[in-house]
């Protein structure tokens, strides 16, 4: 059997626990990796941290270890910036160890997460030093990128045209999160009477800036036959209670729960929500949830012309709506008036969940390093 071997790149440490997408995301693609049996060599943490295990990885290479390709996930921050102070401390260090892989043969693809830098509201948050300074690092990147890498993944290919350079569009190839294997219920709700079992709304996630909590409440409030759970940090929740107050009733459960704790109300959920903005910035999120959501094969209601709600329309598992409660409160009656839409799209969802679990997205990003798939694809 011949052995299979990856590298793993990330530039800062990675958690074993965590939600964030910094560091959800990094930590199931390599969990995703392993289970598609590759023996995987992982370069992480900070600048100390990466180069003994660089140093190590050249050691390895030059006693005749093959490996297949390197997957990287990039930070936030420029490459050069990702140590706690900010400072360009190890200048060369990781594109060094990029020049040299690629100079050994060894593909490389990396996963480019997030634009923020390129929008108003980054030079927003900084003094004009730090800004004009990181943009010349989040260029320089770009510069490296377009030299180095086999495949620039990004979560869907119009994040291209914001970097606006022809050389990523090259190599450019769509990369959305995943979601981990679920075994749903068995469910049926042909001629429900939703008086006597209530449609269940489920929101799990943050309840902060963008995200529209009040609109699905506002709607919920007027419908007797709607329940709604919304689970979110208690921090946050003591941060907006005061302003959510208004829509709150007896048919709102508000939670605080682990990942591990949310099977339950997966179950009893017929509708999963993910209604936020749809700003310049916000309609490009790819949000995790909404692909935890398919894997659980619940039905979801987004926000209409975003990114993710026409992912839900090209999938066929839920509903893209004008982000008002007016508007949601429409489609919600709609639905109870004919409940067998809920089979439906039950059914699209478990029809094609598993070409969006993590280990779809690793196979995806090996059999592209590895046989030349073609790039661009964004489905």
């Amino acid at each position: 059997m011949i052995k299979k071997n990856c590298i793993f790149f990330l530039p800062y440490p990675l958690e074993k626990t965590g939600n964030k997408a910094r560091q959800l995301r990094p930590r199931k693609m390599l969990e995703a990796f392993r289970a598609n049996g590759y023996k995987v060599y992982t370069i992480l943490g900070y600048a100390k941290q990466r180069r003994c295990k660089i140093n190590k990885l050249k050691k390895m290479i030059a006693r005749g270890v093959r490996f297949d390709f390197m997957y990287a996930e990039c930070s936030t921050e420029p490459m050069r910036l990702t140590e706690p102070h900010h400072l360009p401390t190890n200048p060369c260090l990781d594109f060094g160890l990029f020049r040299y892989l690629k100079e050994q043969g060894i593909p490389i693809g990396l996963f480019y997460c997030d634009i923020y830098w390129k929008f108003p509201v980054y030079r927003e948050a900084l003094s004009a030093p730090k800004y004009h300074f990181a943009i010349h690092e989040y260029k320089r990147d770009l510069k490296q990128y377009e030299k180095l890498l086999t495949r620039f993944y990004v979560p869907d290919l119009k994040m291209c045209d914001y970097i606006g350079r022809e050389g990523i569009e090259r190599i450019a190839e769509a990369l959305p999160p995943g979601a981990d294997p679920v075994e749903a219920p068995v469910r049926t709700d042909a001629g429900r009477d939703f008086r006597k079992k209530p449609l269940q709304i489920f929101y799990v996630g943050g309840i902060l800036n963008h995200y529209r909590i009040d609109a699905l409440l506002a709607a919920a409030k007027t419908l007797e036959d709607v329940r709604v759970t919304i689970c979110c940090r208690e921090a946050e929740w003591e941060e907006k209670k005061e302003e959510l107050g208004q829509y709150l009733t007896d048919r709102v459960e508000i939670i605080h729960k682990n990942e591990d704790e949310l099977a339950p109300y997966y179950e009893k959920a017929d509708i999963g929500s993910l209604l936020f903005e749809n700003g310049e910035y916000w309609g490009m999120a790819q949000p995790v949830k909404a692909y935890e959501y398919l894997a659980h094969e619940l039905p979801v209601l987004v926000t209409e012309r975003t990114l993710i709600g026409r992912f839900v329309d090209s999938v066929g598992y839920g509903w893209s709506v004008p982000c008002t409660g007016e508007a949601i409160r429409e489609k919600l009656l709609e639905i109870m008036k004919d409940p067998e839409q809920l089979d439906k799209k039950r059914a699209r969802a478990k029809s094609r969940k598993q070409g969006h679990l993590w280990t779809a997205r690793a196979e995806q990003v090996a059999r592209g390093l590895t046989e030349g798939s073609s790039v661009g694809t964004n489905e």
